[in-house]
Parts: C-alpha cells; sequence; structure tokens
C-alpha cells in the first residue's frame, strides 16, 4: 500500500511478528485477504492506507491486529465490527463469521473463505487448545493442524480462496 507518499510492503512475516505466535492462523488468513482485496479494489497500484476501510464479523485477535496493521482502520476509525454480517455460508467463528468487507476508495467488496477452510474440526481445535490448554502432546498436534492449515491458506491458488462479491 502507499503511505504518506511512499510504498509500503508488509510480508505475511509481519503480520505474524505484529501479532505474535498464536496468530499463525490469522496472519496467513489477512495475508491472503488483503492481496485479493488489493488486486480487485485497486488493480492500477498499491491503494492508499488511509483510504482503507474495513468492516470484520471476526473479531479475533490475530485479524483485529492484521487489519491494523495494514490499514491503520482500527485507529483512524475506519474500522466496523459486526458478528452478524455476511451471508449465511460464510463460515462461523467462535464468535461471529470469517467474513470481510473491504472499501478503497469508492469501491467495496465483501469477502468470505472457500468451503473446507474453517471447519467443525478448526472450531473444535480452536477451542480446545487456543488459550493452551491440553496436554503438551495435545498442544504439539495443535500446532501442526495450524501449520497444516496455514500452508493450505498460503498454498490456494489466486482467486480461490475467497467467495467475494461487489457491495459497490
Amino acid at each position: 500500500m502507499r503511505d504518506a507518499g511512499e510504498t509500503v510492503a508488509i510480508t505475511r512475516q509481519d503480520l505474524l511478528t505484529y501479532s505474535g505466535p498464536s496468530q499463525l492462523i490469522a496472519s496467513a488468513l489477512m495475508f491472503r485477504l488483503f492481496e485479493q482485496a488489493f488486486a480487485d479494489l485497486s488493480p492500477d497500484g498499491p491503494p492508499e492506507r488511509r483510504a482503507i476501510a474495513m468492516l470484520v464479523a471476526f473479531p479475533g485477535d490475530g485479524v483485529l491486529d492484521g487489519v491494523e496493521m495494514v490499514t491503520r482502520a482500527r485507529t483512524g476509525g475506519r474500522l466496523t465490527i459486526d458478528t452478524d454480517a455476511g451471508p449465511s455460508d460464510a463460515p462461523p467463528s467462535l464468535v461471529g463469521r470469517f467474513y470481510f468487507e473491504v472499501a478503497i476508495g469508492g469501491r467495496r467488496r465483501g469477502y468470505w473463505p472457500a468451503e473446507g477452510y474453517f471447519t467443525d474440526q478448526f472450531r473444535d481445535q480452536v477451542a480446545r487448545y487456543q488459550d493452551g490448554g491440553g496436554t503438551a502432546q495435545e498442544q504439539a498436534a495443535y500446532l501442526a493442524f495450524k501449520h497444516q492449515l496455514v500452508g493450505r491458506l498460503l498454498a490456494a491458488p489466486p482467486g480461490t480462496l475467497f467467495h467475494a462479491r461487489d457491495l459497490s
């Protein structure tokens, strides 16, 4: 994106460093979301950071960290949290659903992950182990699960990870 006349590049690793190691999945999801949204809504070049507004239906820590790091929308008053937003086929989360709206300038699109990523197994694993619960063996299995999902999120071909709808 562009900020104060300069191009700013933020990597997935930057997102992970900012939000912390517990946010492996969120950092990958937000990286791919911004990659897709910027290509869709600002095809002629990087968008201006302060021209980006967001709505999130899942206010998880890693999601909100990603929004803030990339867009500064939380600080700038351009972030809306609405856990009821989005279509019924947007995958549910423990709070709200995996649905995001990105607005740049006069264009706005809604995004939600394709089927098979945020499943009942995902929700069960997060509920049981995200807060550090379980045995050391269960935590190791959860970490492996997270890495597998991150690999799938990052490897999804462009244009296939998210359903999208134009809202402008």
